[in-house]
């Protein structure tokens, strides 16, 4: 992982006098809309292929389709998909742009992303998460304040000048950070969009939070009714489906701008008329509706797997539910273990400010670069992280492919199977 930043002043000047156009409209395109906004660079609005978004625009930003690129001399394109970086790139390319002088993508401009955990607590015991190993050993659990978290953020553009946008989440609630809306303004103030995920199983008020103006808010499900709490564990069906519809009520009256996204885990037990309710719901309320296959999310558990151990206690009861096991996830992983990895773009800043290796990592031994954000210079802990043996005990499985494999394997809603029975509740305790 190198750690490089733009010539900042030399970049704006040279894209001035041009059409900037962001490729890309999801939370990477809001975050360099704010740096360019930030910086006083006009902005020509955003391209993407979706007729929807062409339709609605983003964040009071107009959306073209790629063929506002043809035979236009003064465009210049920031390429602003995490995921599809290359295919834009050819496509750039298809147009004639040349790459530099015509277009450069946003890791170029900022090598790094940052996600900055705010709750180092979460109200659930979510059967594909490590926290559901409740008598097992934990990290530290605990609350940034607002005060840190301005040094924080602070650090990170005094070191990365191109950071538009963070994640406030990874492990944690963010939600049950009282302090939540004042962490959101003190980046709204710094020109910096924050993206947030909540399992809206928890009685809030969400006003103050989406009056703060989050650019992004995720929420996750799993489920319709009682069997939601099967594996959202120690959720309410009720609680969550009415924070659901106020938050996308709020969403329209005070921040119509913000990307609501849910994502819908496929389970074996949950597909079928679940799954299209989930789906109607959505629409009704105008969210955007992302139906991701299930897997076990610490990678701790299925490197140990993969190292001759077994799943913990919980993966082994989750491991029948899974539409894609881990076997599965882990051969088509393994057939990409030569690309490159993701996460290794993002520094997970931790609640009590320690640094992470990866982010996809639960468990702090073994994992933490640094023990202080702010006493440690970013190039220092790039430098740790490239370093670090965790990636050589990773990457030869392809684990480091893992998370994007089940990512990236589409859920054909035309073939979405009738849901197995649920499994008992009592069963899983």
């Amino acid at each position: 992982m190198s750690h490089y930043t733009f010539d900042r002043a030399a970049f704006k000047k040279r894209i001035l006098t041009r059409d900037v156009y962001l490729w890309g409209a999801g939370q990477q395109g809001r975050g360099m809309q704010r740096l360019l906004e930030r910086e006083g660079i006009p902005f020509a609005g955003f391209i993407d292929s979706s007729e929807a978004l062409q339709k609605s625009g983003v964040q009071d930003a107009p959306v073209h389709p790629p063929s506002i690129l043809a035979d236009n001399p003064r465009a210049f394109v920031i390429t602003s998909a995490f995921f599809y970086d290359e295919a834009i790139r050819e496509r750039c390319e298809s147009f004639g742009l040349e790459h530099g002088d015509d277009f450069v993508s946003y890791k170029e401009l900022k090598p790094l992303d940052y996600a900055v955990e705010i709750s180092g607590v979460c109200n659930l015991t979510c059967m594909s998460c490590p926290r559901s190993a409740r008598f097992e050993r934990h990290p530290d659990r605990g609350f940034m304040s607002v005060d840190v978290f301005e040094q924080v953020l602070d650090k990170i553009l005094r070191e990365d000048p191109f950071v538009g946008n963070i994640m406030l989440y990874q492990w944690g609630e963010p939600l049950l950070n009282k302090a939540l809306p004042e962490i959101l303004e003190a980046a709204h103030r710094r020109g910096v969009s924050c993206a947030i995920s909540s399992n809206l199983s928890l009685r809030k008020d969400l006003r103050p939070i989406i009056a703060a103006r989050p650019g992004r808010f995720r929420i996750s499900m799993s489920n319709w009714g009682e069997d939601y709490e099967i594996t959202h564990t120690g959720g309410r069906w009720d609680l969550f489906k009415s924070n659901l519809i106020e938050l996308a009520r709020l969403r329209d009256e005070l921040n119509p701008g913000m990307k609501t996204e849910l994502y819908y885990h496929v389970y074996r037990h949950n597909q079928g008329e679940p799954l299209e309710r989930a789906r109607q719901l959505c629409e009704e309320l105008g969210l955007d509706f992302f139906p991701v296959w299930a897997y076990i999310i610490g990678l701790d558990d299925v490197l140990g797997y993969l190292e001759g151990g077994q799943l913990a206690g919980p993966g082994r009861k989750l491991e029948p539910m899974l539409e894609v096991s881990v076997d599965e996830g882990m051969a088509l992983a393994y057939q990409e273990r030569e690309k490159e990895c993701l996460v290794m773009r993002v520094v997970h800043i931790n609640w009590d400010l320690a640094v992470s290796q990866c982010m996809m990592f639960f468990y702090p031994e073994g994992n933490t670069v640094a023990h202080n954000f702010l006493e440690t210079p970013i190039a220092e802990i790039a430098a740790a992280r490239d370093e670090h043996p965790l990636c050589s005990r990773c990457m030869p499985h392809g684990l480091h492919r893992y998370c994007s494999v089940y990512a990236n394997k589409e859920v054909d809603l035309s073939e979405s199977r009738p849901p197995r029975p649920a499994p008992r509740l009592e069963v899983l305790q």
